[in-house]
């Protein structure tokens, strides 16, 4: 049988119109279909399943053209979808896999931005969680029975023999689909939905309304978890459920909860920025990295560019000269809150996590406008697509450089770049969600914490003010190029991206100690903990805990009396144990704020720096000689490690440099031609209509931001008070983390004298 084309269904507007699978209600197998253009205003549904995984098996459906079956492979966990609809009479439903031309990246840039629009348009959306499991049967029961009971509510959370319910519920709210970043997308803007797992099913609404329950008891109070505790059958495991508020259902159940404030019955404002989404939602993955980004775009406050496309079409339509028209285009790009995102899936990966970081960098308030690098958010590269094999059919050993993903800091993407543009890597001011404080534990049955906590927090909330209120300046910039002539082989080669940061060095590494494994504080750690008469050291329970709370506030008055009692319940010359104070001990506000020092410390070294002496947490690769530095527009100090360039290097980016400055201001001269001439074209026709110039005054510059809707980054001005610094041409930096230094969290190094200085980090 033929594989079916898409030239059988062709879009005309790839940015209005979509296709709708039609399924055939008959009982054959392979499933029958009928894959049409849906006319504007007719009727559909649409399905939110997971697809990406790897290892997946792959079936087929047919798809019905003038008569003739044509063969198109899906993967088994759709069809099953599929089948599952059509059981339920369901036949016209828009399918991502199967209505989008997944091999036309041109298709995909025009209809992933109208997803919001496809699913809040739908009559429903239908949720496949997958086949029928052992307990998914109990949990969707549990849900619509049992749960949502509120009379008998307090007796079930206490209930021993509820057991085999709470843990369904919590092994169903793990499956798969709930940790797709797109569902976000989908469940916040869809009007009605529906969960179908097998043959059963729940309307979302029930479902989140008792994942909200789970995690509020949870939260709270821990009840089920101490019920769980004490059952003999699951083991007397004493945290079972792990950290419920960190699933991405519950995660998914919250957030989409609070993304839009209602206006009216039919309309809605979203209420974060795509900053905070990206940053938030790390749980949510996706078989695409780009769509960490790309699949939040259509739900954020500042990204939706439905309202200035609409303006300007109107404008556009009207018959005034071009030039008025331009202008008012320009005045609305300025003034609108929502700025168009533009969706590119043909671009390298480190481009489009660079194009990010500058976004957030460009519209972030400018104290803590680089509180992103320090964030972690972006998705890990994906694996290489094959592995070379020998003749035998035996993996062949790669190359130690090869082997090592992370050079300098540098972590290959595994992606394409154009010719001549190199290898394609992350720079170090990207982080990834391997550094996120939260992930499945080995055994996936549970969420558990892996990092401690960012310092920087979510935005755009500042916990911490180091740089005091010295802002972002016009000295930031980005570059990227390729690295020759390097000394370490492995960066050669390679693309890298630079940004241009001012600041200046605080301190420097002196000594560190063993990391914290688990969140227990180490035996060299409580070694620094009591001065000579025994007492705690202030320094050291405000290291421990970052000087602040939980919700980022000061550290409360009476934290230092408990961390006493904390250390004192260890075994001397031994480690701390935190977790089994906290899980097994007899007093629980203790084992709050020990849940505190685990999310400041879990996976940091204690540090002492060289010149001060001051305690601090350094990330767990740094190094002793790594430089303290405050940047200006970051609310923490980081740590940065120093590298020098071979001269040759140097030469070779000067002259990279300078290839692109001719041909941007070739870019310059055309653009600036063109404007020259509609100008002149106005002003000819306004002495045509009026046989006078116009008034001095209105003459408009070449070059002017109202003759461009977007202004230019290096027009920026952020900081007109400062000269222009020049980086060290031969030196460079890697970014190994944000730190905490106590007594310098909160604007004290702008009291010192210090020497700002230009760093190129990469």
């Amino acid at each position: 049988m033929r594989q079916y084309s898409y030239e059988f269904c062709p879009l005309g507007d790839l940015s209005k119109d979509i296709r709708v699978l039609e399924i055939i209600d008959n009982t054959s197998d392979p499933i029958d279909c009928n894959l049409v253009k849906n006319p504007p205003g007719k009727p559909y549904t649409t399905l939110s399943w997971c697809w990406g995984m790897q290892g997946q098996e792959y079936t087929e459906i047919r798809i019905i053209d003038e008569n003739q079956p044509y063969e198109f492979k899906v993967p088994k966990s759709l069809e099953s979808a599929i089948r599952m609809l059509r059981q339920h009479k369901k036949s016209r439903i828009w399918i991502d896999y199967i209505c989008i031309d997944q091999l036309s990246v041109n298709e995909k840039n025009h209809q992933v931005p109208m997803m919001s629009h496809i699913y809040g348009e739908a009559e429903r959306v239908f949720v496949w969680l997958g086949d029928e499991g052992e307990e998914s049967r109990v949990a969707m029961e549990f849900v619509e029975n049992r749960v949502l009971n509120l009379r008998d509510f307090d007796r079930l959370i206490r209930d021993e023999n509820a057991v085999r319910e709470w843990r369904a519920l919590s092994a169903l709210m793990k499956r798969q689909w709930f940790s797709r970043r797109w569902i976000v997308q989908e469940i916040a803007i869809a009007q009605n939905a529906t969960l179908l797992c097998g043959p059963h099913k729940v309307e979302w609404r029930d479902f989140a309304d008792a994942v909200s329950l789970f995690n509020e008891v949870e939260k709270s109070t821990r009840k089920i978890s101490e019920v769980m505790k004490f059952n003999r059958e699951l083991g007397h495991i004493p945290d079972f459920f792990g950290d419920v508020s960190e699933l991405s259902a519950t995660k998914l159940v919250e957030e989409t909860n609070n993304l839009f404030r209602r206006l009216t019955s039919k309309d809605r404002e979203a209420q974060f920025s795509l900053e905070y989404l990206v940053s938030k939602l790390t749980a949510f993955k996706s078989s695409e990295p780009r769509d960490a980004i790309y699949a939040l775009v259509a739900i954020a406050r500042d990204t939706r560019p439905v309202t200035t496309q609409f303006e300007n079409s109107v404008i556009q339509s009207w018959t005034y000269p071009e030039y008025i028209k331009q202008k008012l285009i320009n005045q609305l790009a300025r003034q609108s809150v929502s700025k168009p995102y533009h969706v590119d899936y043909a671009i390298p990966l480190s481009d489009v996590y660079a194009q990010f970081v500058k976004w957030t960098i460009d519209k972030s308030e400018k104290t803590r406008a680089l509180d992103i690098i320090c964030r972690p958010w972006a998705p890990e590269p994906p694996p290489p697509e094959s592995t070379s094999r020998d003749d035998s059919g035996d993996e062949e050993e790669e190359e130690d450089d090869e082997e090592d993903p992370h050079c300098h800091f540098r972590i290959k993407t595994n992606m394409n770049r154009p010719e001549g543009e190199g290898t394609d890597t992350l720079p170090s001011w990207i982080p990834t969600v391997d550094r996120a404080a939260f992930g499945m534990d080995g055994t996936g049955q549970k969420m558990t914490r892996k990092n401690a906590d960012s310092l920087v927090g979510l935005p755009p909330r500042r916990i911490y003010r180091a740089a005091g209120t010295r802002v972002l300046t016009d000295n930031f910039r980005m570059e990227d190029g390729i690295t020759y002539h390097n000394l370490d082989e492995r960066l050669n080669g390679l693309h890298y991206h630079s940004i241009f940061v001012e600041g200046f060095v605080l301190d420097t590494v002196r000594t560190l100690k063993d990391p914290s494994q688990q969140g227990n504080i180490p035996k060299d750690w409580l070694a620094l903990a009591r001065d000579k008469h025994g007492q705690l050291r202030d320094e050291f329970w405000r290291t421990i805990v970052a000087d602040r709370s939980p919700a980022g506030e000061n550290a409360p008055r009476y934290y230092p009396r408990l961390v006493d009692h904390a250390v004192r319940q260890g075994v001397p010359g031994d480690a701390l144990n935190t977790k089994d104070l906290v899980n097994w001990g007899n007093c629980t506000i203790v084992g709050e704020v020990l849940r505190r020092v685990q999310s400041s410390i879990w996976n940091r070294k204690l540090m002492r720096t060289k010149a001060d002496r001051r305690l601090g947490l350094a990330p767990e690769l740094a190094s002793s000689s790594d430089l303290i530095c405050i940047l200006y527009g970051c609310s923490v100090p980081v740590l940065l490690r120093k590298f020098t360039k071979t001269p040759e290097e140097v030469r070779d980016e000067d002259r990279q440099r300078q290839e692109k400055q001719e041909k941007l201001e070739e870019k310059r001269r055309v653009e600036a031609a063109k404007t020259i001439w509609r100008t002149w074209g106005y002003f000819t026709a306004r002495r045509r209509a009026n046989g006078r110039l116009p008034p001095r005054s209105s003459a408009v510059r070449a070059g002017s931001v109202m003759n461009s809707p977007i202004q230019r980054s290096d027009d920026l001005n952020l900081n007109t008070d400062k000269k222009p610094l020049k980086s060290e041409p031969d030196v460079y930096y890697q970014l190994i983390g944000e730190c905490y230094v106590d007594g310098m969290m909160n604007g004290e190094a702008l009291m010192r004298s210090h020497q700002s200085m230009l760093f190129e980090i990469r």
